[in-house]
């Protein structure tokens, strides 16, 4: 059979001269080169990327986990093992199908999804949550939960509903109290005394319902964990994990950390504050994750014993004045903080005239925790004030002496110290005229029956705009009364290499582990598409 049809290319390049042909060659190589740009950046501009699961994440903490349980008592439970049970363990509000209160706020019930399994697959069921509170609620057990189910009484309706019935009425028992509750097996504890739970074989072996399962762990001859693997869980009741397993490495001091990555060896981590960035940086590709946190940091006044000149309101306000607040974030925080003027970040920077006629004479003691940043801080705010002529006097104690000698004792006039406000607002803990005593944690000792009535209204007001009102009428008037010199929010840092999809950077860190709050949608695997990640999301539901 003839062919019909000869390429005539090979012909014409050959009637070419020398120099046309090297011309043709050039064009030709121009024009491959050009056509393979172009359809690479029409596959990148016209595409999609799209998660895809699989793939290892490395993570780094400095501590060290020892029993991986969300009920833990309260001096056991380590940042590190919070972290580790929120991955292993899911909460009771990403369990309920239905959470229905009663028009006072008083009772909430709360219904399971069927088919939810423990990581034994097991099922989960309501007898699990009524032993969980049970067992939290139990004066041996010291649970750091306690204080949120004291008065709580819980009792099972069916196999999947359990009923809570709260002595006053709470707005957020929902979006509090069910998100940080954490249920666990009963037919692995029930038979455990509650003072055994930590020397029992679930340490690092817990049996959970979360996204990930613990599938390792690996210690050096000393019996320090060096790393511990979680799995995905491919049976959780919503959408698993794009990731199929994380593998945390665990470090004695947080400039190993730095080294580590640095080194390869890790692809993310995460710091309370930006300030360490500067004395140690990273020197290989990353992204950096400025995050807003809930923690602001204040000097609390505590004017019983203070000089009396701080008992004038006028006094306080200067005081406050006399600190440049984007000079101290700048100095204590590498840059990255929000500056305060009151307990909450709408609380406006005062516009009152400065004058230093109160600071005649003046001298303060001012204590600081043993922590960085925060000595960073005092020193700044000492020099502040020193220039106006007060005399300060900086005392820096370590966290332990704070938590059992300071605090305990209300031994201090001025102290540097943060609080954590949850992302519902309620300043309750930290202002009400109730929570002066140790533990509780109104430093200031702040008292007004007016804000107490507020706050009170504020938290068992379920009208959205009623509260957003009621919020800023509390942080002005707690603002306005000076009880406190309000100084930043730091932000929180999270270093990850670019390869991480799906990171959420706009979400608000209350604590250290909210980092991993959207870990079901990381991804460390892609594939392009020409659909949207809405229609592929569509067609895979």
């Amino acid at each position: 059979m003839k062919l019909l049809f000869r390429n005539p290319i090979p012909k014409l390049v050959k009637a070419l001269s020398k120099k046309e042909r090297l011309v043709f060659y050039v064009a030709l190589a121009v024009f491959s080169a050009s056509l393979l740009t172009y359809s690479a950046l029409f596959v990148k501009t016209g595409t999609y990327v799209l998660p895809a699961a699989g793939g290892t994440y490395r993570e780094g903490m400095v501590g060290q986990p020892a029993f991986i349980n969300p009920i833990l008592p309260s001096g056991a439970s380590t940042e590190t093992d919070r972290l580790l049970s929120r991955l292993v363990f899911a909460s009771l509000a990403d369990m309920a199908e239905t959470v229905k209160h009663s028009a006072d706020g008083k009772i909430w019930n709360v219904r399971l999804k069927d088919g939810i399994r423990w990581h034994d697959g097991e099922k989960v069921t309501a007898d699990d949550v009524v032993f969980t509170v049970d067992t939290i609620q139990n004066p041996e057990m010291r649970s750091w939960l306690q204080g949120s189910f004291e008065g709580v009484t819980v009792s099972r309706v069916s196999e999947l509903e359990v009923e809570f019935t709260l002595q006053n009425s709470y707005a957020f028992f929902a979006e509090d109290h069910l998100a940080s509750f954490r249920p666990i097996p009963k037919h692995i504890f029930a038979d455990i005394p509650a003072v055994n739970f930590t020397r029992s074989s679930f340490g690092l072996a817990p049996i959970g319902s979360g996204l990930y399962r613990v599938a390792s762990h690996e210690k050096d001859s000393k019996g320090y964990v060096e790393t511990l693997t979680l799995e995905s869980n491919r049976d959780y009741f919503e959408r698993s994990a794009y990731i199929e397993n994380l593998i945390f490495n665990f470090f004695k001091k947080e400039a190993d950390l730095v080294s580590a990555y640095n080194l390869g060896q890790l692809d993310g981590f995460g710091l309370s504050t930006a300030e360490s960035l500067s004395e140690r940086p990273i020197l290989i590709r990353h992204q950096l994750h400025y995050l807003s946190s809930s923690r602001y940091y204040a000097i609390f006044i505590n004017q019983n014993v203070a000089p009396n000149a701080l008992s004038d309101v006028s006094v306080r306000e200067e005081l406050s004045a006399a600190i440049d607040r984007d000079e101290l974030i700048d100095t204590a925080l590498n840059g990255q903080g929000t500056p305060f003027f009151g307990p909450t970040h709408q609380s406006p920077e005062p516009t009152a005239s400065f004058s230093t006629e109160g600071f005649e004479g003046l001298n303060l003691r001012l204590i600081a925790p043993e922590e960085s940043f925060l000595v960073k801080t005092a020193e700044k705010v000492k020099k502040d004030w020193e220039f106006l002529g007060i005399q300060t006097e900086l005392i820096v104690r370590s966290s332990r002496d704070i938590q059992q000698d300071i605090l305990p004792n209300a031994n201090y006039e001025m102290l540097l110290f943060g609080n954590i406000v949850k992302e519902n607002g309620d300043l309750f803990a930290f202002w009400h005229s109730s929570k002066t005593s140790f533990p509780d944690q109104n430093l200031a000792l702040y008292q007004s029956s007016y804000v107490d009535g507020l706050l009170e209204t504020y938290r068992t007001t379920f009208d959205e705009e009623t509260r957003v009102a009621l919020l800023q009428k509390i942080g002005d008037t707690i603002a306005d009364d000076f009880p406190a010199i309000f100084l930043y929010s730091p932000n929180y840092v999270y270093i990850t290499t670019p390869s991480l999809g799906g990171f959420d950077d706009q979400k608000i860190i209350n604590t250290s582990d909210d980092r991993f709050a959207d870990v079901a949608d990381w991804f460390v695997k892609s594939n392009r598409s020409f659909r949207t990640p809405i229609a592929a999301a569509k067609d895979s539901t």
